[in-house]
């Protein structure tokens, strides 16, 4: 019994041993396989080959990072001008232009037109003064979906801030209008509106 033990012992030693010299054939012919393909002027062969190997035995890789959030659209817009009289539904055109990737804000209208399906991120600040009343809310194709509001503000000076996240497709708007009967005062440099898409779904 015990020479048999010894005997499966020295099998697996044995094993493991062709096991480490296979190991070592396989990473030297891969490296011989890459630096031939070098040689070659097309350091992506080795790769390619690779690819082409792992999809043979089912391994076809199912996500494309190229493919996720394929185009970049984002903007960032202020007002030049204070606002001291701003009629009720009438919207917010911040019309100085820092960022505008995929052309999607139109400072003349004020809206924001999302030039692709995705899912975007709005964020809003305005500065108001004391006695201040505004109430400056967020619409996407028409329907009022988030508020902010200052009334009867104390404070010499108050900043208000909203963020929404919403799915939007092609064609979809999004601004900003006074949902309040008046607005009293938003300052200029200090009210800003940007938003960027974060995916594709």
């Amino acid at each position: 019994m015990a020479n048999i033990e010894l005997n499966g012992k020295e099998i697996n030693n044995e094993l493991d041993v062709c096991f480490q010299a296979v190991k070592k054939c396989l990473i030297v012919g891969l490296t011989l396989m890459y630096m031939t393909s070098a040689e070659n002027n097309d350091p992506s062969a080795f790769v390619k080959s690779l690819t082409g190997n792992c999809r043979e035995i089912g391994w076809e890789p199912t996500f494309d990072r190229h493919a996720r959030n394929s185009k970049t659209v984002a903007f960032h817009v202020y007002l030049t001008n204070s606002i001291s009289s701003l009629s009720q539904n009438q919207t917010i055109k911040y019309d100085h232009v820092i960022t505008n990737i995929g052309e999607g804000y139109d400072r003349t209208t004020g809206k924001f037109t999302a030039p692709v399906d995705g899912v975007y991120s709005f964020t809003w600040t305005y500065l108001t003064k004391h006695g201040a009343v505004a109430y400056v809310g967020r619409v996407i194709d028409g329907k009022q979906v988030v508020w902010a509001v200052i009334y009867d503000q104390t404070a010499t000076w108050a900043r208000t801030t909203g963020h929404l996240v919403v799915k939007m497709k092609k064609g979809s708007q999004f601004w900003t209008p006074n949902t309040s009967k008046e607005v009293t005062y938003i300052h200029n440099l200090f009210t800003f509106l940007s938003g960027y898409k974060i995916s594709d779904e």
